[in-house]
């Protein structure tokens, strides 16, 4: 009986009652969606090394089949993709059969990616098709690919031919899924910004719509509770109505990314420059039942908090006094992580620093106390505000504002909580992507030097008699020696590069320098997006060709063109038919590297951090401002009747909206950045680009705009009729 209750007062109301239970869906909607979008970054990089895995096939790999088989695999390029050949030949009726195809290809027979087989059409034959000699017989499955756009092509060939080819190894099994990502080790930092930067406030916002209607809510449940209605009987109510529109926000939140997964995964391309499968993007049923089950918890749990007064005093909920002022111990908490961030961040520089559970618990327990006091402390904020507002004010309109904030600070601080943590989760990520970016080494970023238009194919040791096809006037002929060094002539080299004379030596001080790696990256293999069964191969250093020199292998062609992107893929062809395990790469297949490793992705999340605040920051604002034109209705319909003009009233809202959020947002970046001043030494302490406070202010804005499509609802709720309400 109670939950049939439960569920006619939810919708007892009219349309207000339904609009509040539309709110709490959509609100509850937004966070859910949210929330499962940040549960699928380790997926997604999971299932991209499990689709990666029959790349790394090799002779050591388990078998898979009861038969063996021959096979080359290669990363190549075309106009500056990767594309990946397989040369295969099977030693029995069942040889191992990598996955997205039902067979291997028979001799004269190619299996290729849908995306090849359209690019194969769409450009000459010998800039691309002669790299895979035969019939194409078939496509390759999802199952197959890295992503939709992959060039794959798997070339069928005799044994034969395969043992004729160098390069060639006898394989038992495809590699197989099973290599994991360290979850031990990236636990804590990964999960720990998981939650304080993007569950934290979506379960503010969460909470928050949860809270809509709140008052009203609380003088019914207080009216049954005098009627005779003992508390259990006021929470099941309350837990059907939140729990209804929860659970109808979490169908709705789950419906919403579903849907957007295509959209999502066409932003995420994981460095290959082209879009994962949408399939890709999801999220463990662990994991998302959890998060689905802390959201309704969230949700339900907040309707039940504000119950607290009905159970207590019924009475005074209809008789509401001003609660106490909040004082400044709401700081505290806020000065302890910043002390407990600086004593971990001072512990850490120290060379002999060992790690101690003391000093993991404070640096786990230092962003939470931030937070903590940062909720805390808006309220003491708001308190000051609304006496500095009353001081300065020359208007009645200001004036009433004013005294609204001063008689509840807590809940002018709670409407615009979520957009300024939304705030200070985006300083922080931009003050550490600035941290990143400015501190990069500055000579560390190496140019190609190989000139325009110039093919260097990697040949591996072939001998001169099998390059026949590639050998032309003008080729220059770089030479390995067992130990590995390169043997080169280097006014042959600087006749196809910008590098001048003499060689460069490995300094055993400085190590490799600027002019070193540049030397050096003309050589290496695998230049970045290489698959992990290519032959990695780094020189050990350079030397001049000696008398007998001309019996080493070789190890590189740099062969010149004309320049034009047809001309150098036709070079790559002719090498690719030549030599199946060569591999070549242009001025443009050479980019800059760091001399201390490549700088964190930091700078790429900036957008979608963007994105984010102003998603929570517009959906809290606009709660908010439906919020507080519910619960005063009938004053403002008062005021309205008594000659205040409408668009005074929607002032007033404007400015309880506005005013808090503007100084909680300075709070909130000025806590950022006092909290990555503590946690960074000074000289290595900088601000982010004005680019993106720019921006960041401008998202602020945005929200607070949007938020405003709630305001023509004042001109319906404050009504003459409405004065008559209750």
């Amino acid at each position: 009986m109670n939950l049939l209750l439960g569920f006619r007062m939810a919708f007892a109301g009219g349309r207000e009652a339904t609009a509040r239970m539309a709110l709490m869906a959509i609100g509850i909607a937004t966070g859910v969606f949210l929330i499962l979008l940040s549960l699928t970054g380790l997926p997604i990089m999971q299932t991209h090394i499990d689709r990666l895995a029959w790349h790394r096939t090799d002779e050591t790999s388990p078998a898979t089949a009861p038969d063996p088989a021959l096979w080359i695999a290669v990363t190549d390029r075309y106009a500056g993709r990767d594309v990946i050949r397989v040369h295969v030949a099977a030693l029995g009726a069942r040889p191992p059969v990598p996955p997205g195809i039902d067979r291997l290809p028979a001799p004269g027979e190619v299996f290729v990616s849908p995306r090849l087989e359209e690019l194969m059409r769409s450009v000459p034959d010998d800039q691309l098709r002669n790299r895979f000699p035969g019939r194409i017989a078939g496509t390759i499955g999802p199952e197959g690919l890295i992503m939709p756009d992959e060039l794959v092509g798997i070339v069928g060939r005799t044994p034969e031919e395969m043992r004729n080819t160098n390069g060639a190894i006898e394989i038992r099994g495809i590699e197989q899924p099973g290599e994991r990502l360290d979850f031990a080790a990236i636990f804590g930092v990964l999960f720990g910004l998981l939650a304080a930067l993007i569950v934290g406030p979506v379960a503010v916002f969460v909470s928050m719509a949860a809270r809509v209607g709140g008052v009203r809510r609380e003088r019914q449940f207080a009216a049954l509770r005098m009627a005779g209605a003992t508390r259990w009987q006021t929470a099941v109510l309350t837990v059907v109505e939140a729990g209804g529109a929860a659970l109808a926000g979490i169908v709705v939140g789950c419906l919403g990314f579903l849907a957007l997964r295509p959209i999502v995964a066409s932003q995420v391309t994981l460095g290959h420059g082209t879009p994962i499968f949408p399939q890709d993007v999801r999220v463990p049923t662990t994991q998302a039942v959890v998060a689905l089950v802390l959201v309704l918890v969230i949700a339900v749990g907040t309707a039940l908090v504000t119950l607290t007064a009905v159970h207590l005093r019924p009475l005074g909920v209809f008789r509401r006094g001003q609660r106490k002022p909040p004082r400044a111990w709401r700081l505290l908490p806020i000065a302890a992580g910043i002390l407990g961030s600086w004593y971990v961040t001072m512990l850490t520089r120290d060379p002999n620093y060992e790690q101690t559970a003391l000093v993991a618990a404070i640096s786990v327990l230092a962003p939470l106390s931030i937070l903590v006091g940062f909720f805390l402390s808006g309220a003491w904020v708001c308190h000051w505000l609304s006496r500095g507002l009353a001081r300065t004010s020359r208007r009645a309109t200001t004036l009433m504002v004013a005294r609204r904030i001063a008689v509840d600070p807590y809940s002018t601080f709670r409407s615009v909580s979520g957009a300024a943590l939304a705030i200070y989760v985006a300083t922080g990520i931009g003050l550490l992507a600035a941290h990143d970016r400015s501190n990069a080494p500055a000579a560390g970023d190496v140019r190609s030097v190989l000139d325009d238009g110039v093919v260097a194919v990697h040949v591996r040791g072939v001998p001169d008699a099998s390059l026949g096809p590639l050998m032309a006037p003008g080729v220059v002929v770089a030479r390995v020696t067992p130990h590995g060094r390169i043997v080169v002539a280097c006014a042959d080299l600087a006749r196809v590069t910008d590098l001048s004379c003499p060689l460069p030596q490995y300094d055993n001080v400085l190590g490799g320098t600027p002019t070193y790696i540049a030397y050096e990256d003309l050589f290496i293999l695998p230049y970045p997006g290489a698959s992990g069964a290519d032959f990695i191969y780094l020189p050990e250093g350079f030397t001049e060709p000696g008398s007998d020199s001309g019996q080493l292998p070789v190890q590189t062609l740099f062969i010149p063109t004309d320049g034009t992107l047809a001309a150098q893929e036709r070079v790559r062809t002719v090498a690719a038919a030549t030599v199946p395990l060569s591999r070549s790469k242009t001025s443009e297949d050479l980019p800059g590297r760091s001399l201390l490793g490549p700088v964190t992705g930091l700078e790429t999340m900036l957008p979608y951090v963007m994105v984010f605040v102003l998603l929570v920051a517009a959906c809290s604002l606009t709660i908010s401002v439906i919020n507080g034109v519910l619960e005063r209705r009938r004053p403002f319909a008062l005021l309205r009747a008594s000659g205040v003009r409408l668009g005074e009233l929607r002032g007033i809202v404007m400015l309880e909206i506005g005013i808090p959020l503007a100084l909680s947002a300075l709070v909130a970046v000025g806590l950022a950045t006092l909290n990555m001043a503590a946690t960074v030494p000074p000289n290595e302490w900088v601000l982010p680009s004005g680019t993106y406070l720019a921006g960041l202010g401008v998202g602020a804005l945005v929200a607070f705009a949007i938020s405003l499509i709630a305001l023509p609802f004042m001109s319906v709720a404050t009504r003459h009729e409405s004065i008559r309400y209750e």
